[in-house]
């Protein structure tokens, strides 16, 4: 592109961009094609004491709705996080289902019939919180969780000096 600077140069679809007729990725559609629409945490942390799907389950054009039971952890250096939340949530936004449909619309009308009950559990705000003797716990089996070889967690005693 040398010598490109302050010139004005030709783009190949440019006709088709000022026309509107380009064609972007999001034009391009094929049948039989599933969507998949997520629930998610409204809470930080909390225990999930019930999902209720069966409302959700009746709208005409759902597929399937997957819950998080049964899936392995995933997870970097340790493999600490479910796919989606099914005992309890530890952020907010986690997902706990996911709601397949024919329809993006029809997905996003099954996911808010999922009724998620929660008991509300202590939030941790900084990292300081995280680490006070009666903070919550947020991984209770951190010891029973897979890890790289090379990488040991361990609680660790910070004392705050001010």
């Amino acid at each position: 592109m040398t010598g490109a600077i302050g010139k004005s140069i030709h783009r190949k679809d440019a006709l088709e961009k000022v026309t509107g007729t380009a064609k972007y990725t999001a034009d391009f559609t094929k049948r039989n094609l599933y969507h998949v629409k997520l629930v998610t945490s409204e809470y930080a942390h909390a225990k999930i004491l019930k999902i209720d799907i069966q409302e959700a389950k009746k709208i005409e054009g759902v597929q399937k709705i997957i819950l998080g039971n049964g899936f392995p952890l995933t997870g970097d250096e340790v493999q600490d996080r479910p796919i989606l939340a099914f005992e309890k949530v530890r952020y907010f936004g986690e997902p706990i289902a996911a709601v397949i449909a024919k329809d993006p619309y029809i997905a996003e009308h099954a996911a808010n019939l999922v009724k998620v009950t929660y008991a509300l559990l202590p939030v941790l705000q900084s990292p300081t919180e995280a680490v006070q003797e009666n903070a919550p716990i947020l991984h209770e089996q951190l010891g029973s969780y897979e890890k790289l070889r090379w990488f040991i967690p361990k609680q660790i005693q910070i004392s705050q000096t001010v």
